[in-house]
């Protein structure tokens, strides 16, 4: 679950992944503000180090960076 405060990339949907330069993979965000309507995905405001201001972006599209480990049973 992405709160605000995390760190975040932006996950590739759709298409190749050449058809986009490297910056969509390397670039990482900070998460502002937090959008939780009922019956919505939750959207997020990212300021990432590529663009000028931050932007509004759903759940599925964001993946959280660390703390998330699996454990061997």
């Amino acid at each position: 679950m992405i709160k605000v405060g995390d760190i975040v990339y932006r996950r590739r949907r759709r298409g190749f992944l050449h058809e986009y330069p490297d910056v969509v993979k390397n670039s990482v965000g900070l998460v502002i503000k937090e959008l939780l309507d009922k019956g919505a995905v939750p959207q997020y405001y990212v300021h990432f180090d590529d663009k000028e201001r931050p932007l509004w972006y759903l759940q599925h599209d964001l993946h959280k960076i660390g703390g998330e480990r699996k454990k061997h049973v």
